[in-house]
């Protein structure tokens, strides 16, 4: 009762009893959170340099030859369910299409030939790409930072740079779109009478996903 009779009239009572409240409730916040804070410094690693290695692997969606006469586009669309068995757990980071063709303008004496323009369109989602490309070159799509294999990455957790890397929302499962467009250019002739024969492009295309193994080597 004299301790009660102190707390409501004693200041110093009063202030004592304030901090034992405030050390009761603070002390358990402070180690649960340093509790949390250890436990993710040590899944994620130690703050360092890490050099990071991997592979590629690509997976074809689809493959054919087609012609594509001038200002057409052919539009194409699969399903990774196709590949299923192929793709499953795998890391996939990107898709792309590979686009090769030979100009088959038919030019006669005197008359010169023109590369046609060639533009692949990738679609999956809300990620689309275009690019014009030339005979063997590719359009691509990349969710993930390939762009740091064989490098070392400075300054990163091990988990950072796992973000970077390892596709964790399921993109690239699903539906994808590819266009392939052709957009022919005549050669000119030495006069204006003759003129060059080019209706369109027969493409060749390789469609395909992207996957990633890797692994990282802390650089003391």
């Amino acid at each position: 009762m004299a301790f009660m009779d102190d707390l409501k009239s004693d200041q110093r009572t009063q202030i004592m009893a304030g901090g034992v409240i405030f050390f009761l409730i603070a002390f358990p916040v402070y180690f649960n959170l340093a509790a949390d804070n250890a436990e993710e410094v040590e899944i994620s690693g130690p703050i360092g340099n890490y050099a990071v290695n991997g592979t590629l692997s690509y997976h074809t969606l689809a493959s054919d030859t087609e012609y594509i006469n001038d200002g057409e586009t052919l539009d194409l669309s699969i399903n990774t369910d196709t590949i299923s068995n192929e793709i499953e757990d795998l890391n996939i980071v990107g898709v792309r299409a590979i686009l090769t063709y030979q100009d088959d303008e038919q030019a006669p004496a005197g008359c010169g030939s023109a590369p046609d323009d060639v533009s692949g369109h990738l679609m999956h989602g809300d990620l689309h790409n275009t690019e014009t490309v030339s005979s063997g070159a590719e359009v691509n799509i990349l969710w993930q930072n390939v762009s740091i294999l064989d490098t070392t990455v400075e300054n990163k957790t091990q988990r950072q740079i796992d973000e970077m890397l390892t596709n964790k929302n399921g993109t690239g499962y699903g539906v994808h779109y590819l266009q392939i467009s052709v957009d022919v250019n005549q050669g000119s002739c030495l006069d204006p009478i003759r003129e060059t024969n080019d209706n369109g492009e027969q493409i060749e295309y390789e469609w395909q996903l992207i996957s990633l193994e890797y692994d990282l080597a802390l650089v003391e």
